[in-house]
């Protein structure tokens, strides 16, 4: 059987939800059929990540958003390692990915993780990916959006093709049962000196505006009349760190930001009540990582989050950047253990229809279909 090789094009700036995406299919689809390659546009950490783990990686670093420089190196290394479909992932790799894609010839898969008009601090850079998105659409063989929030979105765009896969996720064998939850949330409140008893509040997720996370201090300002004994945890990195700790201070809010974290479902224990007030979402994967952890979950009503959570069967769903909506859910959960309870064991069931081997038969599916074999 013919072998197609398959370059996998992000970044890779970041190790956040769009890469652990990519590496799912660097380790999960190579094949007697298929051969995957990384390729990253920053050499940054995913590139690193992948070097270590043995996965061929190849760097086409951008100096910006918009720099085209690295294209004629791109295009070489397709001719020269003869990919037979490329797999873009993010604006750079979008941008990059179609256009060497439409040179020679070589088909385009590209797969949506997020909302553009939202991912970008600047209104100006956001309008001009748009513009670039829009133009560079119909260069794409097929285009796999991570909810069907987003396919509507892309739709409006004049995306055509468009197939929604759901991001999967292997089942946690370090979440599932009492005892290693309970080391490890030891091993996490030890490590960031949280005292046993405090009520810890958190959230993983990258310090962007999209976030949300300003309205998560803000709940928990409210919260703390009611539970003086509250504290926000934060897990990841970004833009915001400075802002979202002065923030806190003039709250005079505990909060622990503590940074980006390899395998931060790891720290889920630490929390008794996970949060995702995002404005934005594609999709929300870190939901079924917390529902693994046995966690209740509170999250906003955007994007692909309500087909993961079911309102009041698997959490509890707000309107984005409603901080006094976002508290009184949270003091719901939190007044009402047995509810919290039949949340937690629906979840517990709930993150099974999102499995990796279903997201991956289905972009197999896809690769096939563009590649007619």
């Amino acid at each position: 059987m013919a072998t197609y090789k398959v370059l996998q094009l992000i970044g890779g700036g970041e190790i956040g939800g769009a890469e652990q995406h990519v590496l799912t299919l660097l380790q999960g689809l190579n094949s007697t059929s298929l051969s995957l390659t990384s390729g990253c546009l920053v050499a940054g950490p995913f590139a690193k990540l992948t070097e270590e783990l043995g996965i061929p990686t190849l760097l086409f670093p951008m100096k910006h958003a918009l720099d085209l420089s690295p294209l004629p190196r791109l295009i070489e290394a397709i001719r020269r390692e003869k990919f037979s479909l490329l797999h873009t992932h993010g604006s750079r790799a979008n941008l990059l990915g179609r256009l060497a894609g439409w040179r020679l010839k070589t088909p385009v898969i590209s797969t949506v993780h997020s909302s553009l008009r939202q991912d970008y601090l600047s209104p100006q850079a956001a309008r001009l990916a748009l513009t670039l998105d829009r133009i560079t659409l119909p260069l794409t063989s097929g285009i796999i959006t991570v909810s069907e929030a987003l396919a509507q979105e892309v739709a409006t765009r004049g995306g055509q093709r468009i197939r929604t896969i759901y991001n999967g996720i292997p089942s946690l064998p370090q979440l599932d049962s009492l005892e290693k939850r309970g080391n490890l949330r030891q091993c996490f409140r030890q490590k960031w000196q949280i005292p046993e008893g405090t009520l810890v509040i958190g959230s993983v997720a990258r310090l962007h505006p999209t976030k949300g996370l300003s309205t998560l201090l803000e709940a928990a300002r409210i919260l703390r009349s009611q539970f003086p004994s509250i504290h926000i945890l934060i897990i990841g990195d970004g833009p915001l760190h400075s802002e979202l700790q002065n923030q806190a201070k003039a709250l005079d809010l505990p909060l622990t930001l503590a940074g980006y974290l390899p395998d931060a479902y790891r720290a889920l224990p630490a929390m008794d009540l996970f949060v995702l007030p995002s404005v934005s979402e594609g999709m929300g994967l870190v939901l079924l990582e917390a529902m693994q952890a046995r966690l209740p979950i509170v999250a906003t009503t955007v994007g692909g989050i309500p087909e993961v959570i079911r309102h009041n069967q698997d959490g509890l769903l707000v309107p984005p950047e409603q901080p006094k909506a976002l508290a009184e859910s949270c003091a719901e959960f939190l007044k009402k253990p047995d509810f919290a309870a039949s949340c937690i064991a629906s979840g517990a069931k709930r993150w099974q229809d999102f499995s990796v081997q279903e997201m991956l038969r289905q972009t197999q599916d896809l690769y096939g279909e563009v590649l007619m074999i």
